[in-house]
């Protein structure tokens, strides 16, 4: 099956009509090598970008290969691909940093206003006593 057949299969398909795990898989594959963006993928194939970027966590080729088997892909992956990979796992690594901090301070915020209005102590202080049961 040509690329034009696997496409043609995908964009002719009935109306909210489920995509099989290979052609999400497909889809994924194609915005991770760079050959397409979310937008474009959406529009390409009358998809959601929330559902994209979705299969994109599900499917993600730097989410779901052990370290040893994605260091043997990128050791067969001539020079420009493993410098486009590396940076969108440079990028993607970043902004999962950026939303665990985002998290963390939200957390923290929301620790702090209950400590105020409910007048008790959430935080432990270092050193404190444990109890014996």
């Amino acid at each position: 099956m040509g690329k034009t057949e696997s496409h043609k299969a995908i964009s002719e398909r009935k109306p909210y009509a489920r995509l099989s795990e290979d052609e999400k898989r497909k889809i994924v594959q194609e915005i991770n090598l760079g050959l397409i963006g979310h937008r474009a993928a959406a529009r390409k194939y009358g998809i959601s970008r929330n559902n994209i970027a979705n299969w994109i966590v599900k499917f993600s080729l730097l989410n779901l290969k052990p370290l040893e088997i994605a260091n043997n892909a990128i050791d067969n992956m001539d020079e420009k691909t493993k410098i486009r990979e590396l940076s969108q796992q440079v990028r993607y690594l970043a902004k999962e940093l950026e939303n665990a901090k985002l998290k963390v301070k939200g957390l923290e915020t929301l620790i702090e206003v209950s400590e105020e209005q409910l007048k008790i102590k959430i935080t432990k202080k270092s050193g404190a006593k444990q109890l014996k049961k």
